[in-house]
C-alpha cells in the first residue's frame, strides 16, 4: 500500500532528465547560446562552471526579472528549469 520509507536510505529516486518545451524561454535561450561560437582561451587554471552554462543562467534569470548575483544563485537553487 505504501512506498518503502527509510530515513537511512542511501539514494533518492528523483528523475533528473528535464527538457523544457519549445515555446519556453529556457529552450530559446539554450538554442541561442549553443549557436554562439565560444572559444575557450582561458589557459591557466580552469573554470568552476562552463561559460555557456553561466550565460544561460544569467539570461534566463534576466527574463524572470532577476538582476542580482545572489538572487540569481537562489533562483538557480530553487528552480528546476534554471538548472
Amino acid at each position: 500500500m505504501y512506498n518503502n520509507y527509510s530515513m537511512n536510505q542511501l539514494m533518492l529516486d528523483i528523475p533528473t532528465a528535464y527538457e523544457p518545451e519549445e515555446n519556453h524561454p529556457a529552450y530559446q535561450i539554450n538554442q541561442l547560446v549553443e549557436s554562439l561560437g565560444f572559444t575557450d582561451e582561458y589557459t591557466t587554471g580552469r573554470y568552476p562552471y562552463h561559460p555557456r552554462l553561466l550565460l544561460k543562467l544569467v539570461l534566463f534569470a534576466y527574463t524572470r526579472g532577476i538582476r542580482y548575483g545572489r538572487m540569481t544563485e537562489r533562483f538557480a537553487d530553487e528552480n528546476k528549469v534554471a538548472m
